[in-house]
């Protein structure tokens, strides 16, 4: 009888108890394996005390192991004293992401997450909402931060000990997830925070980097020896010099830009809550060149203008112009025209505007084969991206156009593209929309130079 042969007969005859011990204890050993075998990077190692300072942000380049570095931590903590005898496993944690997805999947089933760093991690969904959960009953809730019901879920979150913030820069409603996640924060001796994220230019991040209870660490794409040296050479080549090597690759906070259209106080100064009534709302659309192109952007903002005549910073009575939402994103195309029919119809829209210059005419015709009914019109830019943007960059300074709660991957392109750079798409879209919005020549919206 072999080895194998041998162990498999003993284990035959193990009561179901002894099995159950022995699935553990191997459990137990592959989790210590794995633990043991972890290299930080030295941005991954958390500052000493870090929990009586409030929060641990790391900030860093692609492919730090910024998810990697807080799923360790957590992990840690887990198996750490107690933040309160009282609960299952001691402690009671909280996910937050830009979406709930993110969450699950970066968070807990990625490569950097939960479950590499202790495969004990399960995921269980309830009724009470998904949860990552350890054998002691230590438990992690997910939440996204992107939609109003996200915020509302977090306002009802619970108390928790400790917080992980996935890419703080990518959440799409950030200052509402500090304030309901602050007012939870409040299990055991020493309830704080970790975060993670690449920096992009958001006015809540630039001011968690100013505040006294924050420590931060710093990673670069160039310092991740982890990465393979051929990747990094790739992409420090490709972007050396440019503000993306900065805040990409280098992982620095940039704030305002020289020479850039748009700044972060005027959008900030322009920023309202709530969407008021209006008098029109368009769907603009800034397409891939052909319908089989996925690499490129597509911009698609939706935005509208109120019905109240309010005076602008100037004291000129007009009405005013409002981003309601940014639907932008890499996908195919029939997706894009898709989503941009959706928001069409959601938000009750005048038209969906496309410009077509660069042979983005495609997207009329796949939309009119999805939904014939859709009032579509196409734009055509004679002039420079230059001298159509600046009058739409005009308005946010007047104080006439604004931004409804906030939309970070629109703003980091509106602060961030400085005249003489290939214009982003997002920015596009949202110029064409509030060109035929707002400076259009009335009764003849079709025709925007």
């Amino acid at each position: 009888m072999t080895r194998t042969e041998a162990l498999r007969e003993r284990l035959q005859h193990l009561p179901p108890e002894g099995l159950e011990l022995l699935k553990r204890e191997l459990a137990a050993r592959l989790w210590q394996k794995r633990w043991d075998r972890w290299t930080p990077y030295p941005w991954q190692v958390p500052p000493a005390h870090v929990e009586t300072l409030g929060w641990w942000l790391q900030l860093g380049g692609r492919g730090t192991g910024k998810t990697d570095g807080c799923a360790r931590y957590m992990v840690a903590h887990v198996n750490g004293p107690p933040c309160d005898d009282r609960l299952p496993g001691g402690h009671r944690m909280a996910i937050i992401a830009p979406t709930q997805g993110d969450a699950v999947e970066a968070c807990v089933n990625g490569p950097s997450g939960l479950r590499a760093h202790d495969p004990r991690v399960v995921l269980r969904t309830t009724a009470g909402g998904t949860f990552a959960r350890w054998p002691s009953g230590a438990e992690a809730k997910l939440f996204g931060a992107h939609t109003p019901d996200d915020v509302e879920r977090l306002r009802a979150g619970g108390n928790r000990c400790l917080v992980w913030m996935e890419e703080v820069a990518a959440q799409r409603r950030l200052g509402e997830a500090i304030t309901h996640s602050e007012m939870g924060l409040r299990i055991g001796p020493n309830p704080h925070y970790i975060a993670s994220t690449t920096p992009k230019p958001r006015t809540e991040l630039i001011a968690l980097t100013k505040r006294s209870d924050v420590v931060m660490t710093r990673g670069r794409t160039r310092d991740a020896i982890h990465l393979p040296q051929e990747q990094r050479d790739k992409l420090i080549a490709k972007y050396k010099g440019t503000r993306t090597e900065a805040q990409e690759l280098d992982g620095i906070l940039l704030e305002d830009i020289e020479g850039a259209l748009w700044s972060r106080g005027g959008i900030d100064k322009a920023r309202v809550g709530a969407v008021p009534s209006l008098a029109r709302a368009v769907v603009a659309m800034d397409p891939a060149a052909t319908s089989h192109d996925e690499s490129d952007e597509m911009g698609i903002i939706v935005a509208g203008r109120g019905t109240q005549y309010i005076p602008d910073a100037n004291g000129f009575a007009r009405q005013h112009g409002y981003a309601l939402d940014d639907l932008s994103g890499r996908m195919p195309p029939i997706e894009a025209a898709r989503k941009a029919i959706r928001a069409y119809h959601h938000y009750r829209a005048d038209a969906i505007v496309a410009e077509v210059n660069n042979g983005g005419d495609w997207i009329g015709t796949v939309i009119r084969q999805i939904d014939p009914t859709v009032n579509y019109r196409t734009v055509h830019a004679s002039r420079g991206k230059v001298t159509r943007a600046e009058p739409v960059a005009a308005l946010t300074d007047q104080g006439s156009a604004h931004i409804v709660g906030s939309l970070p991957e629109l703003e980091e392109q509106l602060v961030s593209w400085v005249p003489g750079d290939s214009s982003p798409d997002r920015l596009d879209a949202y110029v064409w929309a509030l060109t035929d919005l707002m400076l259009a020549p009335a009764g003849n919206t079709a025709a925007i130079a």
